[in-house]
């Protein structure tokens, strides 16, 4: 009986153990690499390849609808892998070492289309440029995926405390929010300054909207990259042996299989709460995404050396939403956090867009313009931040509930499975904007700033402010049906151990 008592006392002591601030740091620099990439994706592929290249943004949105759509398919395949892997080296860290090069492969070739490619007579229906979009997009998400989920589902790992959790999510978070607004100052400030601005007809186009200036910060991306994933998977290496271990009993994977494991999760009332408002919060945020780049082109007609600001000015708030979060949800729980954190980022994601509608804020050019700008900027980069910690948290949260109910700890499935909604509305998203600007908006390629129509503009901001805003809205009623307090919670973590604890006594004693 006593190696039993010493072994319980030593899990209890995992659970409640405080980890090293390196551990939390080293969990959550991965999280730059990903930022970067997703910087990449979200803010410039479609402007390189409507506005620089000549593609049409329906045929854009098409690519990238197919490309998340396969990588929300991947996600719970690499997740349900993930949680069934058997190695020395763990369940999740062989994923975060082979993930890095193939990724930076793929991004390289997104922005380096082949010469015979890009000859052909018309890029607007250029369908060679499609298949190179969507299958190097396709090949670049896989490769993410391969890391970014075993890299969530260690995050539900290193600690089943409540606070710990909060404090792991928060570096990943802080250092996501962090790096992508300071890479978005680099690019806008360094890659794509006054140096890179080029001449059409006598006009100065944006260094952004120049082919030549994308190459060397596409090769900064990669490495950077590189180095932010392997940090994590060598930082946390040493946590390896107290991580839980795959199943013993184990199904071989099929597609039946597969898709039924999915389905599985949803039979988590809570869970089900959290991926229906995730779902319409991402139709949003493929909105917002795809049109942010324009509208700060061409609604606002700023140039890069002002668009570089919004990186500094998000960094702070970002960080400061993303460390402030474990403090509110201490204090409020996670559910007020993340309902304000919400309502908070639907109107200020809308707001100056619509203001500009209704004429009363102030008009290009003016002095007083991109203050404004940037306020609300860092009012929205502090909910993200907020807001993104207390999401995160809620689904660890829901692991250990599904754990108790079913006997299974199924991080990967849970993680991804919750990728697949949200990439497959997310995708949904970009698709509605790159057919809106072309049907709708009717927004024509190869634009210079200042020469848009203005009936094109207003249409553009009726599409990035009140049609965006719709969605944002809607998943707030979902996320008010979640119901796991941390009162709930703490009493699973305690059945889950004293289950625990009655196995081992059970065990023990037939031995």
């Amino acid at each position: 009986m006593t190696p039993i008592k010493t072994q319980y006392v030593g899990l209890k002591s995992k659970i409640d153990d405080q980890l090293s601030r390196w551990s939390v740091a080293a969990f959550g620099i991965g999280a730059a690499g990903e930022a970067v990439y997703l910087g990449l994706f979200n803010t410039f592929i479609t402007i390189f390849y409507n506005q620089v290249i000549g593609l049409s943004n329906t045929l854009i949105g098409t690519a990238i609808m197919l490309a998340l759509v396969v990588d929300a398919i991947t996600d719970p395949l690499i997740g349900i892998i993930s949680d069934k892997w058997k190695s020395k080296h763990g369940r999740r860290h062989p994923f975060l070492f082979a993930a890095p090069i193939p990724l930076a492969l793929a991004i390289y070739a997104i922005f380096n289309p082949p010469e015979s490619i890009l000859n052909e007579a018309d890029n607007f229906t250029n369908y060679a440029l499609f298949a190179w979009l969507a299958i190097c997009t396709v090949f670049s998400r896989a490769f993410l995926t391969l890391y970014s989920i075993p890299h969530l589902a260690l995050g539900g790992e290193m600690s089943k405390n409540h606070n710990e959790r909060s404090r792991l999510f928060s570096a990943n978070a802080a250092f996501a929010y962090v790096t992508g607004a300071l890479f978005g100052f680099l690019a806008w400030g360094v890659f794509f300054d006054a140096e890179h601005i080029r001449a059409v007809d006598g006009v100065a186009v944006p260094g952004h909207l120049n082919e030549a200036s994308y190459a060397p910060l596409i090769l900064l991306a990669c490495s950077l990259v590189l180095v932010a994933i392997w940090t994590t998977a060598a930082g946390t290496y040493k946590h390896v042996p107290t991580l839980s271990a795959p199943p013993k009993q184990q199904q071989a994977l099929s597609l039946k299989g597969f898709f039924k494991e999915i389905l599985a999760t949803l039979k988590c009332r809570n869970y089900v709460m959290l991926i229906a408002g995730y779902f319409f919060f991402m139709i949003a945020s493929g909105i917002y995404d795809t049109l942010s780049v324009f509208m700060n082109t061409y609604f606002w007609e700023l140039v890069p050396g002002q668009m570089r600001w919004f990186g500094l000015v998000s960094a702070p708030c970002a960080l400061f939403g993303a460390l402030i979060s474990p403090v509110l949800m201490r204090k409020f729980d996670r559910k007020p956090v993340v309902i304000f954190s919400l309502i908070c980022m639907a109107i200020t994601a809308q707001l100056v867009v619509n203001l500009r509608l209704l004429g009363l804020m102030p008009d290009n050019h003016s002095p007083a313009l991109l203050p404004l700008l940037l306020c609300n900027s860092g009012v929205f980069a502090f909910v993200i931040g907020l807001g993104a910690v207390a999401m995160m948290s809620m689904i660890g949260d829901v692991v250990d509930e599904n754990e108790l109910d079913t006997g299974l700890r199924q991080e990967g499935l849970f993680y991804s499975a919750r990728a697949f909604f949200a990439k497959a509305s997310f995708s949904f998203g970009h698709f509605v904007a790159g057919v809106g600007l072309d049907l709708f908006v009717r927004f024509p390629s190869l634009a210079v700033p200042g020469s848009v129509d203005a009936d094109v503009l207003f249409r553009m901001g009726m599409l990035a402010g009140p049609i965006m805003g719709i969605a944002a809205f809607i998943s707030i009623f979902f996320y008010g049906k979640y119901h796991l307090t941390h009162s709930m919670h703490s009493k699973i973590v305690d059945d889950i151990e004293e289950r625990r604890r009655n196995q081992q006594e059970s065990i023990a004693k037939a031995t």
